[in-house]
């Protein structure tokens, strides 16, 4: 799946400016499996209130996909896996474009998540 932003769509900037930040990186680095924002925190060694916010900014962009984390004792949780598995930049006479790429299977992509429900 491709998804093209243009300097028509609202969100190209925020996609820019998630891209440009380092911790935002980071979470897109190891977000290659559905995570909470406590085990993003975690793996990227940035603080929890950080996490949260850069989640939040990515949020806002396809780079980032939320599902939910069913709990069989009903404590759901939001995580998060990267949305895309390729980026590209154009540069044309028209304007900036961000070209996004997905899978379409299972794990990278639109929808990594599946519904499961652990019996710990």
């Amino acid at each position: 799946m491709t998804t093209t932003l243009t300097d028509a769509d609202e969100t190209l900037g925020d996609a820019f400016d998630a891209l440009a930040d380092p911790d935002c990186r980071a979470i897109l680095s190891v977000a290659d499996e559905p995570m909470t924002t406590s085990e993003l925190a975690e793996a990227c060694d940035i603080a929890l209130s950080t996490a949260y916010r850069k989640v939040e900014r990515l949020n806002t962009t396809p780079l980032l996909t939320e599902g939910i984390r069913f709990d069989p004792d009903g404590d759901h949780a939001s995580e998060y896996a990267r949305g895309v598995t390729d980026v590209a930049v154009e540069l044309a006479d028209d304007g900036v474009s961000l070209t996004m790429e997905s899978d379409d299977g299972v794990g990278h992509g639109a929808n990594p998540f599946t519904a499961e429900v652990s019996a710990d």
